[in-house]
């Protein structure tokens, strides 16, 4: 879960960086979805076909939501509160819809978090940077959906053939939105690539994690990430969200333990 959340963070500078994030996001799903055929011809993924659909659609609107809260506000800001808003709600799915209660070192993590994501919010807010909070917000819903969705699928598939299933809907979904858009795709193809890449080391290791432990903890666990946005940010975020996001660390890896 540490090497993930160091893939994680490095992609989605790139993605921050880049002018059109939806055109590069719709890339590395169908690089993604290339990448991973042969994965799916040898294992598979489509007796949890509902879950794929749902998974797929759930990572379209994370992409779009994502790239709005970038468009719209610093990657201090935005990153660590997408990231970190999904665990608390994860937690939540994973005991309602998986029966994965969570321990005393989960809830005392999650309360950790929320007060963490609150004093980013707060700053972002501050800063004038309120649409990229909501926006952030709404891909840390996105996020908890498709982990909830994800881990009950991963324990019936190989997650490499389920990855490349998703992945490549989402891809298709995305570029069928900007209506094949040719230009803006090719535009994107390097980021793209880039993203694909690192999206689909960061979360294999996260689907295998999720056969081995409960949702809620791996979820909780990836937040070591939020530290990792930050230092690669290129940005200077301000004492309130380090703090914030020393919390928020502090509560995943209490979490965690």
């Amino acid at each position: 879960m540490l090497i993930a959340a160091v893939i994680h963070a490095s992609w989605n500078r790139v993605l921050h960086a880049e002018a059109d994030r939806v055109a590069a996001m719709a890339i590395s799903g169908l690089v993604s979805g290339v990448a991973l055929l042969p994965a799916i011809v040898v294992w598979p993924p489509w007796a949890v076909f509902p879950n794929i659909v749902l998974s797929a659609i759930a990572q379209t609107c994370y992409a779009l939501s994502l790239s709005a809260a970038y468009r719209r506000g610093a990657l201090s800001v935005a990153y660590p509160l997408g990231r970190g808003v999904s665990p608390l709600l994860v937690t939540l799915g994973g005991w309602l819809v998986l029966s994965q209660p969570p321990g005393a070192g989960a809830a005392a993590g999650a309360l950790l978090l929320a007060s963490g994501l609150a004093l980013i919010a707060i700053a972002g807010s501050r800063a004038g940077q309120r649409a990229a909070v909501g926006f952030a917000l709404l891909t840390g819903v996105t996020i908890a959906s498709y982990s909830v969705i994800d881990a009950g699928a991963v324990r019936h598939v190989s997650p490499v053939g389920y990855l490349g299933a998703t992945l490549g809907i989402q891809g298709l979904l995305l570029a069928l939105l900007l209506r094949g858009d040719r230009p803006r795709l090719r535009a994107g193809l390097r980021s793209g690539a880039l993203i694909a890449i690192g999206s689909i080391g960061a979360y294999l290791l996260i689907l295998f994690a999720f056969q081995h432990a409960p949702a809620g903890r791996v979820s909780t666990l990836r937040e070591s990430s939020v530290l990792v946005g930050l230092l690669i940010s290129g940005e200077r975020p301000s004492p309130v969200v380090w703090a914030g996001a020393a919390l928020v660390l502090a509560g995943a890896l209490l979490a965690a333990g």
